[in-house]
């Protein structure tokens, strides 16, 4: 799948001919239903969600982090 996803040609990288038709397509895809995939919940994490820590910016890069993001 990530072969043919990541081809170098754009002519014959997977999805160019059918779009996401024919990535759905794929065998890697064989058993989704994709009409029911927006009803499907999310399946479970094994691992817990961290909180996230604070974090200190270098003074450095403060303009940069307020100008660009």
């Amino acid at each position: 799948l990530m072969y043919r996803l990541l081809h170098r040609d754009p002519k014959n990288r997977l999805g160019s001919r059918e779009g996401a038709n024919e990535v759905k397509q794929h065998p890697f895809f064989r058993g989704i239903n994709w009409a029911l995939v927006r009803c499907m919940s999310p399946p479970t994490l094994d691992a817990p969600i961290l909180e996230e820590k604070e974090t200190t910016v270098d003074p450095g890069l403060d303009d940069l982090q307020t100008n660009v993001f």
